[in-house]
Parts: structure tokens; C-alpha cells; sequence
């Protein structure tokens, strides 16, 4: 009895040596996985503030400058608040902003410039009432660094290459994709589509769902019901399912690309291929699809931009009845 009582207590102080030698080990690994971090990105503190506290970037890239506000929760771009921005890509220029730290700093030398005479990106980051600039320039051959320049000093510094990847954007890339109708395929319940070859009009009906065969009587007391898509003149007629639903998906689709305050003229908005009125439960929206020899284009009522749509959005749109109906 007694030998195996003395073998119990061996086993459980084997148990608990390896259970510190395992958290030591783990302790271990994540101090060398937070040092290396930090080598990566350096320890020489050059910007730090709270994402919270950002209020403005202007950064300018590619022969463009760009200013970003930000104001309870939102992006908007200072000269066309109405551009619709990706709010991820304004939110990533913060996180490479809020914690910039360089990983050498330089004396610069005599006949060398680093690229900072004339700047790949210069970024102006406003946060917590406070402005900084900083100057990207070329990138060092050897380690992949970039040499970058603080506002007021003489140093150079060099950070991570991937730091000023997230300004190289235009307007255009800082778009962000929605749908300007508000439409989602589930909750329409009315799409009326006119084009050159006449008013195609559909309603979404209740209907019982086809059940499996079960003479049970809890089958027999149950009844389901699915939602289907109807011609409003011809609701007895079956329809091509896969052509509905590229019509209903083409209205809920994203928009890629944004003018504002656009001569609708220019982009053919004066003949329409398509005039969509779509009804939910929160209301009836007007969308008309045109195009010029640039694309595809909508625009929804009441809004004044023209946004982009792909060729696929408005082939979709241009079918008829006798075409939607199941063979």
C-alpha cells in the first residue's frame, strides 16, 4: 500500500514539473514572438494616439490629395462629402498611423535625397489635437525599409515597407461598394422593370410549398409556404427561376464606382435602357440603368450621383415576360 502511495506522489510531482516546464516554455515563446514583433517594426516611437482620437488624414499619392474627416463614427472626403468611402481602408490608414515606429534613424548624408525631395506619399494625420506629417520615400534596396521624414525633423528614418502601402490609393480605390437603392432580394416584394420593349411586371406571392409524399397526421395538418414570382397579368405561369433571381440579385447588386453631382446626359440618362420600380415594405424606390461608351450606369431618384454597374446588371434587367417564362 504504502509503495503505491509513494509511487502516486512521484507521478503527480512528475505532473506538475512538466506542467511548469510547459508554461515556462510558453512564456518563453511569447516573449521572443513580442520582441520579434517589435524588431519588425521597430521601437523608434515617430506616432501614437488612440484611433479614437483621429479627426482628419490627408495624404497625397499618384498626383492626388486627399482629405479625410472623421466625425462620429464616419469617413467622408472634405471636398465631396457625398462620396460613399470604404470605411476599412480610411480605418487601416489610422492603424498604420497610430502606431508608427521607425527601426533606425539616420543622419542624412550629403548628396543623398532618399526620395524625400519629392515623396512617393506624404501623409498629414490630425488626432487627439494634434498634427504630424511624415514624407515616404524610396525604398532601401537591401533591407526593403522605407526612408521616412517627420515634419520639423532633420532625421531620416526607416520603417517597415509595408507602412505606406495602405495611401497608395486614389479616389477611386478608396471607393467603397454599396447598394444606393437599399434593396435586398428578401425583402422586395414588387419589381416593375420598363424598357424599349415594353413594362415587365412581377409580384412576390405566398404560395404552399410542395410537400413530400406522408399520409402522417401531422403532415396532413401542417402546410408551408414558400415565396415565388409572379407575372402581375400572367400569375398562373411558371417562371425561369435562375432568370428571377438574376433580375432580383441584379437590383440588390453593389454599385462600383461613384459620380457625384453628374450631368446625367453624359452618361445617357436622357434615353434609359431600363426604369426600375422596386417595392418593399419600407416603400417604393425608382432606379434607371443607362449607358455611354464608358458602361454601365444608374442612378437611383433623388439621388444626384451616376454610379457604375457591370454589363451582366443590366442584360438582366432586359427580359421579357416571354423570355422569364420556364420552358
Amino acid at each position: 500500500m504504502k509503495t503505491k502511495q509513494r509511487t502516486l506522489a512521484v507521478l503527480l510531482v512528475l505532473v506538475l514539473v512538466l506542467g511548469g516546464l510547459l508554461w515556462f516554455a510558453s512564456r518563453s515563446n511569447a516573449a521572443e514572438e513580442a520582441a520579434s514583433s517589435a524588431a519588425t517594426e521597430g521601437s523608434i516611437l515617430l506616432s501614437s494616439f488612440a484611433a479614437g482620437d483621429v479627426t482628419s488624414i490627408r495624404y497625397a499619392y499618384g498626383g492626388e490629395t486627399l482629405t479625410l474627416n472623421y466625425d462620429s463614427g464616419s469617413w467622408t472626403l472634405a471636398d465631396d462629402p457625398d462620396y460613399h468611402l470604404d470605411a476599412s481602408a480610411c480605418n487601416t490608414m489610422v492603424t498604420a498611423l497610430a502606431s508608427l515606429n521607425a527601426k533606425r534613424q539616420l543622419t542624412a548624408q550629403p548628396g543623398e535625397d532618399y526620395g524625400l525631395a519629392d515623396p512617393a506619399v506624404t501623409v498629414t494625420v490630425t488626432a487627439a489635437g494634434e498634427t504630424n506629417t511624415f514624407a515616404f520615400g524610396t525604398e532601401n534596396p537591401v533591407t526593403g525599409d522605407l526612408y521616412v521624414q517627420k515634419a520639423g525633423d532633420d532625421a531620416v528614418y526607416t520603417v517597415s515597407g509595408n507602412k505606406a502601402t495602405c495611401f497608395e490609393l486614389t479616389k477611386a480605390d478608396i471607393f467603397g461598394t454599396f447598394n444606393p437603392a437599399e434593396l435586398t432580394v428578401s425583402a422586395l416584394e414588387s419589381v416593375s422593370i420598363t424598357t424599349g420593349s415594353g413594362t415587365l411586371a412581377l409580384n412576390a406571392v405566398s404560395e404552399p410549398a410542395e410537400a413530400e409524399s406522408d399520409s402522417s397526421e401531422s403532415a396532413a395538418d401542417s402546410t408551408t409556404y414558400q415565396t415565388v414570382w409572379r407575372l402581375a397579368d400572367e400569375p398562373s405561369a411558371d417562371l425561369d427561376d435562375s432568370k428571377v433571381q438574376s433580375i432580383l440579385s441584379a437590383l440588390a447588386g453593389y454599385v462600383t464606382a461613384q459620380i457625384t453631382d453628374a450631368d446625367p446626359s453624359a452618361y445617357g440618362f436622357d434615353a434609359p435602357l431600363a426604369t426600375v420600380r422596386a417595392a418593399s415594405a419600407d416603400g417604393t424606390v425608382t432606379i434607371h440603368y443607362a449607358e455611354n461608351a464608358d458602361g454601365c450606369w444608374m442612378m437611383v431618384e433623388g439621388d444626384s450621383s451616376v454610379y457604375a454597374v457591370d454589363l451582366d446588371t443590366v442584360q438582366a434587367l432586359l427580359i421579357t415576360a416571354t423570355a422569364l417564362k420556364a420552358e
